[in-house]
């Protein structure tokens, strides 16, 4: 699977960038999340993105973190995740 940046790079898919992302809003929001959150969250955007095309963009899997965020009650920290 690749991702398309918002400069038009094409990269491929890195689990681990968005595990970091989704700590480093936990960090920033002063709301930090166990490894268990994270991988709670990771597993249900991984299963939309899989169920979806081969290439996606930055804001689609954006909008999925977001709303899965949300989904678990880390609302403080999705608002963080939106704002970087």
């Amino acid at each position: 699977m690749t991702v398309i940046k918002k400069d038009g790079r094409i990269q491929d898919f890195d689990i681990e960038k968005m595990r970091l992302s989704i700590a480093y809003a936990s960090d920033d929001a002063k709301a930090p999340m166990t490894d268990s959150d994270i991988n709670l969250v990771v597993k249900e955007v991984m299963a939309s993105v899989e169920s979806l095309e081969t290439q996606l963009n930055t804001a689609t899997i954006r909008k999925l973190i977001i709303d899965s965020l949300i989904k678990y009650g880390f609302t403080v920290v999705a608002k963080h995740y939106s704002e970087n």
